[in-house]
């Protein structure tokens, strides 16, 4: 537990004593989306003092200053004190599209995710997530990869004979906390961490439960694959497309069902139904395995474009698993354990509406007990 935030002038003097973490300024600053320059503008400071601040080369001294960066950002004046444990560094990371993403879009999602892991931190602290178990498996040339999507199935028993119902179950189950909150994710379809905290985060602005599951599938393979190896390349975007598919339609049992009726699309679309993955994977992992030639996989595909199911969605849809641990576990605080979600925002010095944004979580109105109330006679 952290101290109660300080009331009085004496409490904030023996408070700052402590280091003032520029990390964690600098981690509120990229949450807003903001620049040191904006930053320092709002708070009426020098860009150089903001930098100096985040660089941890100056420790503000002055309260105002400190409580200007709060209100400004939205944190209480110590959240800028303390170590964060686990920062999410850029080496760590992945994004889907990353190439096509601006640099302070992904320092923002890096952000948003480090809040969201302080948050995750805490709640191991108290309810037994599952082990974090992830099979290390690199993998470079196409039968590598298709080798380590079928190793990677039977490493969390699945088998490599039918498809997956719930992916982003199977991930979670391997402790990888799933998320769907993350701001500003419109020119990401995927995100995901691997560190002592394992995120993947998903673009909820994409109306696609399919697309849902092979970005799942994607983000896994980087998890998989991808240890420690920059994603930044169109090679290794490549791969984890390749895994992704891979290990959403294992070739053996996938071909031998595509073979089993003439090409159609009532059979694509049986087969979307049966593999819970888009009719647009499914034709890129059959003209992949060579069940489809270039022509007809190019037909297919202007097919899809005419039908417009490339940007505004297909038909039929699977049923998507909603993500379960972090929302699980905070629905359980307040009855489960004694900490409430306003406890833990007073903890993390979040402000309400933080909380809210970096969780998804509305904070319910505080009753009061009634029990502790001086009755008044009317």
């Amino acid at each position: 537990m952290t101290d109660p935030a300080p009331q009085s002038g004496t409490l904030w003097e023996a408070r700052s004593r402590d280091v003032f973490w520029g990390e964690r300024l600098q981690v509120a600053r990229e949450f807003r989306g903001l620049t040191q320059k904006v930053l320092s503008e709002a708070v009426s400071a020098s860009p150089a003092l903001v930098s100096l601040c985040e660089s941890g080369k100056k420790n503000p001294s002055s309260r105002d200053l400190v409580e200007a960066f709060g209100a400004v950002l939205g944190f209480e004046p110590e959240f800028f004190y303390g170590e964060i444990q686990d920062v999410f560094r850029e080496e760590q990371c992945s994004f889907r599209h990353r190439r096509a993403t601006p640099e302070r879009m992904k320092s923002k999602i890096r952000a948003h995710a480090t809040l969201i892991g302080l948050v995750i931190t805490r709640l191991k602290s108290l309810f037994n997530f599952p082990e974090q178990d992830i099979p290390q498996l690199y993998a470079s040339t196409i039968e590598e990869i298709e080798v380590a999507a079928e190793n990677c199935r039977k490493h969390w028993h699945l088998g490599v004979d039918g498809p997956i119902m719930e992916v982003g179950r199977v991930l979670e189950h391997a402790g990888v906390v799933i998320v769907s909150q993350l701001s500003d994710v419109q020119k990401v379809d995927a995100f995901s961490r691997f560190g002592p905290t394992c995120v993947i985060a998903l673009n909820q602005h994409i109306k696609s439960t399919s697309r849902w599951h092979f970005d799942i599938g994607h983000e896994c393979g980087h998890l998989v694959m991808h240890q420690g190896i920059d994603t930044g390349t169109e090679e290794t975007e490549a791969a984890a497309d390749r895994f992704s598919g891979a290990f959403l339609m294992p070739r053996s049992t996938f071909a031998r069902e595509f073979r089993s009726g003439s090409f159609s699309w009532p059979h694509i679309f049986a087969l979307k139904r049966r593999w819970r993955t888009s009719a647009a994977a499914i034709i890129k992992r059959s003209y992949q395995l060579g069940l489809l030639g270039a022509v007809e996989y190019r037909k297919a595909y202007k097919y899809m474009a005419w039908k417009k199911w490339l940007t505004n969605g297909e038909p039929e849809e699977p049923t998507f698993q909603q993500p379960e641990l972090l929302s699980t576990a905070l629905g359980s605080l307040g009855s489960k354990v004694e900490l409430t979600l306003e406890g833990l925002r007073k903890e993390l010095r979040f402000t309400t509406e933080t909380f809210r944004e970096v969780t998804g979580t509305t904070i319910p109105p505080q009753t009061h007990n009634m029990a502790n109330t001086i009755p008044f006679r009317n």
